[in-house]
Formats: structure tokens, C-alpha cells, sequence
């Protein structure tokens, strides 16, 4: 009996340690190195290291958007969360200062430490409520970017265990007011002995030297959503490291509009990270990488005072400059790009609502590639060479003005309109001169919708101009697809003759008009404007088929316009009250496009109908051209919205002023 429990005795004994065997085997052997990997880990910590954004400079230097040094108001992540191992130890530690310099015993310094808490707690969130109102911040916004922000670092670092860790950002101060001056920070510090949780630090801001001007071209950066970082951000599976380094979280700057958003890639950079054990010792450092400047074609100063030409006549619209180069050298350059009214980047944020609620102006508008205007007579040119190269015309075919094309209640001439005159017989170069309806409304009907916008696509003007701004748009050109848009309804003979004259269903913002300009002169050499050495698309060319005898015939109607006397641009060029361009001769066209009126939602209905309130009236007036004539630097397009008079009266004097200042910067010369 004895001998049997003996047996079994060992043989449970036997028992335990074939398991206590086997489960060593298993901890030390097939799971050791994961174990040891989590040992070293649970001894070791990393800091994110912050990087600077790259610089946008104008194509001389200048500083267009930059970060620069600033102080960020931070919470403690722990007094945000109210965690109670904290506030218990705050205490505690209150109570001991207050014993001894107090003199306390344990039960009043305990009490007295409770009050004290609440009270430099109060006054934490008092600074934290102050300072967000004087930025215009939300609050609780904010705190809950950081929780969001921490949230996403614990999910990345937490896939490495197989329990959730505590992360380094859950002991840290996280900005919750940033981009304070040197003044409102030193006031700060000496109030911190009154707050409990808070830290001034150092950190930078974007900031914009050039305030308002190319506001539209340069942009803004802003917050990122939750939608961009699934977009941006990359997968799971990849390595923790590089997602801490590159991945956005809650609360990083994105580009959101202009070059910011375009070049994000190139500006944004790439966080350090540093590796450390708890003794302070630290095993790796990764430096940041800093974002990579971005230099822009644009020349600021010609930027500055196209601006100001709009801006002191009280016009809203739009010039854009281009830099031409030649058929065996071509060369596309955004040397300027206004759209006025401007606003100041620097006080985005605090001007926020008052430059969402200006609907009438709307300042936030980059009308030189969001708007499509209907471009008027500034397609002529381009319509006329449509008609040469399709046949329906020749150099020499002559077509007769009467002032209308049938009857005189439809489609007339503005010279019938305006004097119920006549332009007679003209053939293209007279009829670009003049500018004359009703060649190009015959033009339009010989070749009809379909051809028309072939052409007019060629010259690009049913794309997005192709800088790589993220909202410029496409011109509208009748294809297909609009006519499936239309329940297949046709386009008719009297919308190909609109189209002609550039009315009807064609659209095109300023940037495209200038862009045919300087296709016609560099002899038909299409490029896409490059408007950022780095980050942009890359620039697209094609060599249309045109015909330089076509091409040469339109450019000398486009010197008519300007330099010979009747030319629907010669009184303001070459006449008695016009300035001296230095030798300077210019080719263009003026234009003229009768618009609706301008409404706002009145009635708050979400919709603007024909029973809102009007509160703009006028034409849109443009002049286009490029210069010099014989050999062209510059290509050129002045919009103005919502005047009356026709573009030879507002905007050819914008574009002879335009001219002078190109020439005394040295873009154009005789």
C-alpha cells in the first residue's frame, strides 16, 4: 500500500515538473527573444522629435511662407485627463511644501493642499480658456486633438504587445495654444507658479512675409483630418518606426490650399525619433528631416503691384503674367498671378468668419484658375484660326458686316449696338482689328460646335490649366459629355456663333486665356504653366498643326488691335492720352462679356435663384495679348469683373500699366 502511493506520489511529482520543463522550454526557448524583446522595451522609451516645414520662396528668394521660432501653452496629458495616480502624487507633494513652510500638521496640510489644487488648477484652465479666445481657438477642440493624438500613438506602439503599454505621451505637456510671442510667453512663466499641469515651450509657426500678396498661389496650411490621414497615412503592416516618423496624427499642419497643398510632399519633412532606457541613457537617435524648400516662378514685387493695379481702381479680378521663350526654346513661367481682393494669410484664423460671410467680393476665390468666365472676344484669335485651319476660310476670304448676321434683332455687332454702324467687308486680320462679330459669328456656323471646341480644346482651354494648384478648374468646352448632360440635346447653330465671339457655353478662367496668348506667340508650341520648380506636375507640351502663314496672319490682327488706328485697342496704346511703352510693341485683343447679374442667397434657402437679391451688375471686361511682337517675352490676361464699358476702356489701361512695369523689371524689352 505504502510502495503504491509512493508511486504515485512521484509519479505526480514527475508530472508537475515535466510541465514546469516543458513551460521553460516554452519561455525560454520558443518565446524567449519575444519576451526579452518586451523586457527591453518595458525598460526603454522614445520621444517624437519635432521637424520644421520647408521654406516657399518667390523665383528671386524672397520668403514667401517659412516656420519660425514661437512658444506653445501646454497641459500636462495627465491633468487633462484628471488621472487620479496624478492628482493624488500633485497633492501629496503640495501638502509636504505646505507643511514645512506652513508649519502644518498632516490633517491641515492635507486640506489646505486640496484647496490649493483646485485653486491653481482653475487658474490653469482660466490661462488655457483666455489664450484660446484671444486666438480664436476652440477649447475642448483642442484638448481633444491631443486625446485623438495620443490615442493614435498608443495603436501604433501597441501593436507590438500583446497588452496595451503605457506611451510615453500619456507623462507629457501637449500644446494646446499654439504660436504665442516672446511677450505673452514671458508673462506666461511668470504666472506658472500659480497654475498647476502647464509648460511654456518653444516651438515654430507657419508664418507668411508677404501677408496678403499671392495669397491664392502660396495657401495655407491647417489641421489634418481624420479623412486624410486614412488617405495619407500608411498601413498597418508596416514597420512601427517609420509609421511614427512619417504617419500624421491628430493635430499636424497639412497643405490645404495653394502650393501648401501641392507641394506637401516636398514641404512636410520627417519627424526624429529617439530611443532612450528609463536611466536617461539613450540607445538610438533618428534626427528629424526637414522639409525641402519649394521655389515658385512667381516674382513677388511684379505680384505686389499687379495686385495693387486692380485694388486701386476698386476692380475685383484677375492677371496673370507668363513667361513665353520661343518655338525652339519654349519656356511657360507664372511670373505673376493676382486675384483681387487679396487677404492676409497671417490673420487667416482670426479673419476666418468675416471672409466666409463676404459673399459679395469673395475674397477666399482664386479667380485666376477657379473662375470661369466666358472669355469674350479674347477667343477670337483662336476661333480664326480655327477657321484657317479647318478651310472654312481663307486669309483673303472677306465676309460683310452689316451690323447683324440676318436680321438686326439677333446677333448683331457691338458696332451696330453701340453707333448702328457697319463694319463692311473684312477679311481676318480686319476683322480681329475691329473685332468684328459677325465674321466670327459665320465662323462659328461654317464650322460648328464640335469643331470649334476641337480647337479651342488644343489650345488647352478644356482642362485644368495644369500648374497642379488643388482647386483650378477646367474651362468649358462643349464635348460629348455635356451633351449627355443635356439629355442629348444638341448644341445649336446659334450657340457655335456664341461661341465664336466667346459667349454662349464657353468658359475659361484667366490663366487659360493667357496661356493661348503665349501659345500664339511662340508660334504654336503649347505648354502646361509651370508654377513650382519642385512639387509641381510635370509641364506637358505639344506641337499643334497650325500653319505659320495662319499663325502670322493672326498675330498681325492682334498688332492691328493695338497699333493701327481703329483697332478696337489703338486709342488707348497709341493715342493722344496713351503713355509711352520705350519701343515696346504689343499684340492683343480686347474683350467684352455680357454676365449676369451677380446674387447672394437672400432668402437663406441654400440656393441662389432669379428671386435673390442682385448685387452686382456689369460686363466682364478683359484684354489679352503678348509682347514684344516680333519677339515675344511675356504673354498676358487682365480680367476685370462686373464694370461697365467694354475691356479696351478697363482693362487695356491695367495692361498698359502692366507692361511698363514688366519692362523697367526687366521682362520685356524693345
Amino acid at each position: 500500500m505504502y510502495k503504491r502511493r509512493m508511486k504515485v506520489f512521484l509519479a505526480l511529482v514527475a508530472g508537475v515538473f515535466v510541465v514546469l520543463a516543458a513551460k521553460l522550454y516554452q519561455l525560454q526557448i520558443v518565446e524567449g527573444r519575444d519576451f526579452r524583446v518586451q523586457a527591453e522595451e518595458a525598460m526603454r522609451s522614445r520621444e517624437l522629435l519635432p521637424v520644421r516645414r520647408g521654406m516657399v520662396t518667390d523665383r528671386r528668394g524672397r520668403i514667401l511662407a517659412i516656420d519660425e521660432p514661437c512658444f506653445d501653452f501646454c497641459l500636462d496629458y495627465r491633468f487633462l485627463k484628471a488621472d487620479p495616480v496624478w492628482v493624488k502624487r500633485q497633492k501629496r507633494l503640495l501638502a509636504v511644501e505646505l507643511a514645512r513652510r506652513e508649519k502644518l500638521d498632516r490633517p491641515a496640510a492635507k486640506e489646505a493642499a486640496e484647496h490649493l489644487y483646485q485653486q491653481r488648477a482653475a487658474a490653469s484652465w482660466a490661462a488655457a480658456d483666455e489664450l484660446a479666445r484671444r486666438e480664436q481657438v476652440g477649447l475642448r477642440a483642442q484638448v481633444a486633438r491631443v486625446t485623438d493624438r495620443v490615442e493614435a500613438i498608443r495603436r501604433i506602439v501597441n501593436r507590438r504587445h500583446v497588452e496595451d503599454v503605457t506611451v510615453r505621451e500619456e507623462r507629457e505637456a501637449h500644446s494646446i495654444v499654439a504660436g504665442l510671442d516672446t511677450q505673452t510667453a514671458v508673462a506666461l512663466q511668470q504666472r506658472l507658479g500659480g497654475m498647476i499641469g502647464v509648460e511654456v515651450r518653444p516651438s515654430h509657426k507657419r508664418t507668411y512675409p508677404a501677408g496678403p500678396h499671392a495669397c491664392h498661389v502660396v495657401g495655407l496650411t491647417g489641421e489634418v483630418t481624420g479623412e486624410e490621414m486614412a488617405r495619407r497615412n500608411m498601413d498597418d503592416r508596416c514597420p512601427w518606426q517609420d509609421r511614427m516618423r512619417s504617419d500624421y496624427l491628430p493635430g499636424d499642419a497639412i497643405g490645404k490650399t495653394g502650393v501648401e497643398a501641392m507641394c506637401e510632399r516636398q514641404l512636410r519633412g520627417r519627424r526624429g525619433l529617439r530611443l532612450f532606457r528609463l536611466t536617461g541613457e539613450t540607445l538610438r537617435e533618428e534626427p528629424g528631416i526637414q522639409g525641402l524648400d519649394v521655389h515658385l516662378t512667381v516674382d513677388i514685387d511684379l505680384q505686389k503691384q499687379a495686385e495693387a493695379m486692380l485694388e486701386r481702381r476698386g476692380f475685383t479680378g484677375s492677371i496673370v503674367v507668363l513667361s513665353v521663350g520661343s518655338r525652339q526654346e519654349p519656356r511657360c513661367e507664372v511670373l505673376a498671378m493676382a486675384s483681387v481682393p487679396t487677404y492676409d494669410l497671417n490673420r487667416y484664423r482670426q479673419d476666418f468668419e468675416e471672409l466666409v460671410a463676404e459673399k459679395v467680393r469673395l475674397p477666399l476665390l482664386n479667380r485666376a484658375v477657379t473662375q470661369r468666365y466666358q472669355p469674350g472676344s479674347t477667343v477670337k484669335p483662336l476661333a480664326a484660326l480655327a477657321g484657317l485651319g479647318a478651310g472654312v476660310v481663307t486669309e483673303s476670304t472677306e465676309i460683310e458686316c452689316r451690323g447683324y448676321l440676318h436680321e438686326p434683332t439677333a446677333f448683331r455687332c457691338w458696332i451696330w449696338e453701340q453707333y448702328r454702324a457697319t463694319h463692311g467687308w473684312l477679311a481676318v486680320r480686319g476683322a480681329l482689328k475691329n473685332s468684328c462679330n459677325i465674321y466670327f459669328y459665320e465662323v462659328g456656323d461654317r464650322l460648328g460646335w464640335r469643331k470649334l471646341g476641337d480647337w479651342f480644346s488644343m489650345f488647352g482651354l478644356a482642362g485644368p490649366p495644369g500648374t497642379g494648384l488643388p482647386n483650378e478648374k477646367a474651362g468649358t468646352v462643349p464635348d460629348e459629355a455635356h451633351l449627355r448632360e443635356r439629355g442629348g440635346r444638341d448644341f445649336t447653330r446659334g450657340e457655335a456663333r456664341l461661341m465664336a465671339v466667346g459667349q454662349g457655353p464657353l468658359t475659361a478662367t484667366p490663366l487659360h486665356i493667357a496661356n493661348a496668348m503665349a501659345t500664339i506667340a511662340r508660334e504654336g508650341v503649347f505648354l502646361t504653366p509651370m508654377l513650382a520648380l519642385e512639387g509641381g506636375p510635370k509641364q506637358v507640351r505639344q506641337d499643334l498643326p497650325l500653319n505659320p502663314a495662319h499663325l502670322q496672319a493672326v498675330r498681325e490682327g492682334m498688332y492691328k488691335v493695338v497699333n493701327e488706328r481703329g483697332g478696337t485697342a489703338y486709342k488707348y496704346f497709341r493715342g493722344p492720352d496713351a503713355g509711352d511703352l520705350g519701343g515696346i510693341e504689343v499684340c492683343g485683343k480686347t474683350g467684352t462679356a455680357t454676365t449676369a447679374p451677380q446674387r447672394i442667397d437672400s432668402d437663406g434657402d441654400g440656393r441662389i435663384t432669379r428671386s435673390d437679391r442682385i448685387v452686382r451688375t456689369g460686363d466682364t471686361a478683359w484684354f489679352a495679348g503678348f509682347a514684344p511682337y516680333r519677339r515675344p517675352q511675356i504673354a498676358f490676361a487682365v480680367c476685370v469683373e462686373y464694370v461697365e464699358g467694354g475691356g479696351g476702356k478697363n482693362a487695356a489701361p491695367i495692361a498698359i500699366e502692366l507692361l511698363r512695369l514688366c519692362k523697367e523689371m526687366g521682362y520685356v524689352t524693345p
